[in-house]
């Protein structure tokens, strides 16, 4: 068992390593000379695509994340079998199963085919590894593309991004005096707000959350 000493300094490291990141992106935003607007932000900034079937209050909550932060991704990690979400810090685990549902829910698989976006259901070449994020801004680098959905929370607008995309709009996100993700648990750094990640959603928001997406499909089909 770690000391508290020990737990200290491995807090202390983890987010020293995500300032340097947030920096590395923030200096790749200048070198390509991005205009970032300054009172609002779209993820379509970084290459993201909005998608056309709305996104339920429920969606995020059904998932697990309990944060305050404005976008969240939900996807797979390469080189990782674990489905889990990330609103910038460490990716938490979540409900694999609820999220093979959804994709192949029939309101969202004809926008996010599994043969399209393989990634986004867990599918990766074999002996694929998660580089570091240094590597990944490095132009030129050949690596293999791997999709998440990114939720922007306040206009409730679902995106297919990029990871690194994702990331790189979690860097711009971060206030320029601090760190939104100062809470260290179980050997992760997250927001405020997730340190009971591993905790179920309410009672009746899974159900909320099909019946909402099953509403669609018939909103749809009665169109």
């Amino acid at each position: 068992m770690k000391s508290v000493g020990g737990i200290h300094r491995t807090r202390l490291a983890a987010s020293k390593v995500h300032r340097h990141l947030v920096k590395v992106a923030r200096r790749t935003v200048q070198k390509l000379g991005w205009q970032v607007p300054e009172d609002d932000m779209s993820p379509t900034l970084v290459g993201a695509m909005p998608l056309p079937f709305p996104v339920p209050d429920s969606f995020e909550i059904a998932f697990g994340y309990k944060g305050n932060l404005r976008f969240v991704q939900f996807g797979y990690t390469a080189g990782s079998p674990q489905f889990g979400y990330s609103d910038g810090g460490d990716d938490l685990p979540s409900d694999g199963s609820l999220w093979s549902w959804f994709l192949h829910h029939p309101a969202v698989a004809p926008y996010l085919p599994e043969s399209r976006y393989p990634t986004l259901y867990g599918k990766f070449p074999s002996g694929t590894e998660r580089p570091p994020l240094e590597q990944i801004m490095r132009r030129g680098a050949e690596l293999p593309t791997c999709h998440c959905l990114l939720l922007d929370r306040r206009d409730r607008r679902a995106y297919v991004s990029e990871r690194d995309q994702a990331m790189i709009l979690f860097a711009l996100m971060e206030p320029d005096d601090g760190d939104a993700h100062n809470v260290f648990v179980d050997g992760m750094l997250m927001s405020p707000g997730s340190e009971d990640y591993k905790v179920g959603p309410p009672p009746g928001v899974l159900d909320e959350f099909r019946r909402f997406m099953d509403s669609r499909l018939q909103a749809f089909e009665s169109a």
